[in-house]
C-alpha cells in the first residue's frame, strides 16, 4: 500500500512539474512576421505585426493580411492555434481565405527565455496558378 501511495505522489509531482513548465510561457506575445515575395502577387517581401497568446500549453495567434503592395489591410485575418510544450517547443497551424485565394500556414520554433522565433511556410492556392510555398519567419517577445 505504501508503494502505491508513493507512486501516486510521484505521479502527482510529475503532473505539477509539467504544468509549471508550460505555465512559464503563459502570456501575450507581440512581434513581426516576415515572408518572401509571393511571385505574381506581391511586389515586396511581407513585414507586418503578429500577436500570440499562450495559456496552459495552448497557443492562439492572429495577424492582418495586407494588400499586395503591403501598405493597406484587406480586412482579412490569418488565425491559428497550436501547442507549447513544457520545454518551450511551439507548433502553430493556421489559415486565411479571400474571395479568390487561400493559404494554410505552419510555423514552428522554440522559446529562448521570453523571446520566440518561429519559421515555417504558407501554402498558397491562387486562381489559375500552381500552388506556391512561401517561407516566413516570426519573431515575438513578451
Amino acid at each position: 500500500m505504501r508503494r502505491l501511495a508513493g507512486a501516486v505522489v510521484a505521479l502527482g509531482w510529475l503532473v505539477v512539474a509539467a504544468t509549471a513548465g508550460a505555465a512559464d510561457h503563459d502570456g501575450r506575445y507581440t512581434g513581426v512576421i516576415t515572408c518572401d515575395v509571393l511571385p505574381g502577387q506581391t511586389i515586396q517581401a511581407l513585414k507586418t505585426e503578429f500577436s500570440m497568446t499562450v495559456a496552459n500549453g495552448q497557443a492562439a495567434y492572429e495577424r492582418e493580411v495586407l494588400r499586395p503592395n503591403n501598405t493597406q489591410r484587406l480586412g482579412i485575418t490569418e488565425r491559428g492555434t497550436g501547442t507549447v510544450s513544457p520545454s518551450g517547443e511551439v507548433a502553430l497551424t493556421g489559415s486565411a481565405r479571400g474571395p479568390t485565394w487561400s493559404y494554410e500556414a505552419d510555423y514552428r520554433g522554440r522559446f529562448d527565455g521570453k523571446d520566440l522565433r518561429l519559421s515555417g511556410t504558407q501554402q498558397w492556392r491562387l486562381p489559375s496558378q500552381v500552388a506556391h510555398s512561401r517561407p516566413c519567419t516570426v519573431t515575438l517577445s513578451r
